[in-house]
C-alpha cells in the first residue's frame, strides 16, 4: 500500500508524538519537527508508509542522539500488557473456543501503538475483544488450515501486544502439532518488537523468535535476512499481526498469508473498506 497524501501529516504528527514521549524542550522540539519536515519533503509517495517511517524514525534518532526513540514507553507497554495477562488467561480457559479467544486478546494488544491516527485505551479495548465483533472475520478457515499446518510464521508488530502474542502461540501449540516462529524487527523502530524486547518477556520459550533483519514497521521480504527469507518461503502458514505489515504486504497473492489487525487510520479504513476501530482477521487477496 503506496503512501497517500494523509500519510504525510500523519508522519509529521508522529515526530511531535516523538518530542512528547522524549519529553524534549521546546528548542529540541523545534528542532525534531524542522528536521522532519525536511525528510518528509524528500519523501517519495512511490513507497509504503512503513519505508518512509525508516527514513524519518532514523533522522530524528540522530538529531536528538538516540535510536531507540520509545524505549521507554515499550517499557510501560510491557507492564500494562501484563497487568491484564491473568485476566486474559483466564477468558482464553473459560471461553468455548480457546483458538478464537487467543486471536482476540492477540488484536486486543494491537491498539498498543504511537504511529497511528487514532490512538486506543488498552484497558477498554480488553474488556469488549471478547465479544466484539469482526468487520471481516476469516478466523474461522484460518483455524482450519492450523488443522493441516505443520509450521506457522507469526510476524509481530509491537511491544506490549507481543505479551499477548505469546499466550496465542501458547494457546495454539496446546492444541497444534505446529511449530511456531516468531519474527522480530531488525532494529529499533516506533515501538515495534525487537529481539531483546521479545526475550525480555520469555517468547522465546514458547516458539523459535528470530531477528527478521527487516529495519521497517512492516514486514519487507526484499529487505530481510536470507534465513528470514528461507523461513518465510518455507512456512506452511503466516500469521502477519498489526497494520504495518498488512501496508507492506497487502498486495501479495499468498494463500498461506492472514493479517490480524485492528483499523487506525483513514486510509487503511479505505482500503480495506472497513470503519477506524473495525477488527480484521482476514486472507490475503483482501
Amino acid at each position: 500500500m503506496l503512501l497517500k497524501p494523509d500519510c504525510f501529516v500523519c508522519l509529521y504528527n508522529q515526530s511531535l508524538r516523538v518530542t512528547k514521549a522524549l519529553a524534549c524542550d521546546e528548542a529540541c522540539a523545534d528542532s525534531v519537527m524542522q528536521r522532519s519536515a525536511e525528510v518528509l519533503a524528500h519523501i517519495t509517495p512511490r513507497q509504503t508508509p512503513p519505508e518512509a517511517a525508516a527514513i524519518l524514525y532514523p533522522a530524528i534518532g540522530e538529531l536528538v542522539g538516540k535510536e531507540d526513540l520509545y524505549a521507554a514507553k515499550k517499557r510501560e507497554s510491557t507492564q500494562k500488557a501484563l497487568e491484564f495477562l491473568e485476566f486474559v488467561r483466564n477468558k482464553i480457559a473459560a471461553g468455548i473456543d480457546p483458538v478464537d479467544a487467543a486471536l482476540r486478546a492477540a488484536v486486543a494488544g494491537n491498539v498498543i501503538d504511537f504511529a497511528t491516527e487514532v490512538l486506543f485505551d488498552i484497558e477498554e479495548e480488553i474488556a469488549k475483544i471478547f465479544e466484539a465483533p469482526f468487520a471481516i472475520d476469516d478466523k474461522e478457515r484460518f483455524k482450519e488450515r492450523l488443522t493441516k499446518a505443520k509450521s506457522l510464521l507469526v510476524i509481530g508488530d509491537n511491544v506490549g501486544e507481543h505479551v499477548f502474542d505469546k499466550v496465542m502461540i501458547e494457546t495454539l501449540r496446546s492444541r497444534y502439532a505446529i511449530d511456531v516462529t516468531y519474527f522480530v524487527r531488525g532494529k529499533p523502530i516506533i515501538n515495534d518488537v525487537t529481539l531483546a524486547d521479545a526475550k525480555a518477556i520469555g517468547l522465546d520459550e514458547v516458539c523459535r523468535v528470530v531477528d527478521s533483519g527487516v529495519d521497517t514497521p512492516g514486514f519487507i521480504l526484499e529487505r530481510a535476512s536470507d534465513e528470514a527469507k528461507e523461513i518465510f518461503t518455507n512456512a506452511d502458514l503466516i500469521l502477519a499481526k498489526g497494520m504495518g505489515n498488512f501496508e507492506c504486504m497487502e498486495s501479495m497473492r499468498d494463500s498461506r498469508l492472514y493479517f490480524l489487525f485492528k483499523v487506525k487510520c483513514s486510509v487503511v479504513a479505505s482500503r480495506v473498506g472497513k470503519q477506524i476501530g473495525d477488527l480484521i482477521m482476514a486472507e490475503s487477496g483482501i
